[in-house]
């Protein structure tokens, strides 16, 4: 074999090499946060730690291949900053915005997933009024107020904004909604089943 192609053969093995290696290490992070989580440490402060040494790596790894690593290692620096106890800069606080702040992705998420559940109470026989009642009668107080989910109107603006065949709006609740309808219509869940969907699955969502 020429030399040059050997030497790009080389090349390429030790760059699966290292990327296994750097995959290995991200593996091993998310088990320190799954058992830090387990060990009942605080949430908000895993995942920053994690998400904190993660960056560390990449950048790391960055270096190590000549790739520039400025634009997160800038993010990297802020979070080692909250984590000594400093106040964000203003590069963390939130973009200003003449509207109500919108919700992260995954909140408005699980609302579409909701609305799907609402939807399907809807379609097994309960009045849209009952349908939203029985979602918000089951739905932990915790997650409740984490939702802003005030009422039975609340739920029933989910289903309005993002249900239906088209939807109203696009975004992240919408694809909730869509991932959600299919899953409901081929496992067809018990009251029961609904109610653990909700308390287990989608609380374990809730961004901490």
């Amino acid at each position: 074999m020429p030399k040059n192609k050997r030497q790009a053969r080389a090349k390429q093995y030790s760059s699966k090499t290292v990327l296994h290696a750097l995959a290995a290490d991200m593996r091993a992070l998310d088990a320190q946060h799954s058992k830090r989580l387990a060990d009942g440490d605080n949430p908000s402060d895993v995942d920053r730690d994690i998400a904190e040494a993660g960056l560390a790596r990449i950048v790391d790894f960055f270096l190590d291949h000549g790739i520039e690593s400025q634009p997160i290692h800038r993010l990297f620096c802020e979070l080692a900053a909250l984590s000594a106890g400093a106040s964000p800069s203003r590069m963390l606080l939130p973009a200003k915005t003449r509207h109500r702040r919108p919700d992260s992705p995954a909140i408005e998420n699980i609302k579409g997933r909701l609305a799907a559940i609402m939807e399907y109470r809807q379609r097994a026989g309960l009045t849209r009024r009952a349908a939203a009642d029985w979602v918000v009668r089951n739905t932990p107080a915790e997650m409740k107020r984490r939702l802003g989910m005030t009422s039975a109107a609340t739920v029933s603006s989910w289903l309005l904004k993002w249900g239906g065949k088209r939807g109203a709006v696009t975004g992240h609740g919408r694809d909730g909604f869509l991932a959600t309808v299919p899953i409901l219509q081929n496992r067809k869940p018990d009251e029961q089943q609904l109610k653990s969907i909700i308390a287990k699955g989608l609380r374990k969502s809730l961004p901490s």
